[in-house]
């Protein structure tokens, strides 16, 4: 039996925080690193193998197989952060492209205020379960 901190919603909106918390900081390394010659653009990946990772899970047969392969599936989630090798187009062979990266950086800002209004939704529901109201 699972309790309200270890469900699956929480563990995978705590991945999400992650997520963004990583994926934050590849875009502002890349933003300070526009002017380094040579340097390779990060991004970071999660959604993609989490989608996989799920679609495994769920194709199991074993109903409690499935939940428990689930919450391993959703445990076991990181991010991966890769770099663009091939991404330059610049004769430094710098392949940060700043408004792009500020872009990624809004739209990550936006994921990160989506997470956190969730978070906070479902803790407001456990403090009216709390005071019975």
């Amino acid at each position: 039996m699972s309790d309200f901190f270890t469900s699956n919603s929480m563990i995978m909106l705590e991945r999400a925080a992650n997520f963004n918390w990583v994926k934050q900081q590849a875009i502002l390394d890349n933003i300070a690193n526009a002017e380094t010659p040579n340097y390779k653009v990060k991004y970071v990946t999660f959604e993609e193998a989490l989608r996989a990772q799920i679609r495994n899970a769920v194709r199991g047969t074993d109903t409690e197989a499935k939940a428990g392969s689930m919450r391993a599936v959703l445990t076991a989630a990181r991010p991966s952060v890769h770099v663009a090798d091939d991404e330059s187009a610049r004769m430094d062979e710098n392949g940060v492209n700043v408004s792009e990266q500020s872009m990624e950086l809004v739209r990550n800002a936006y994921q990160v205020q989506h997470v956190y209004r969730a978070i906070s939704s479902d803790m407001s529901r456990l403090m009216l379960a709390i005071r019975g109201q």
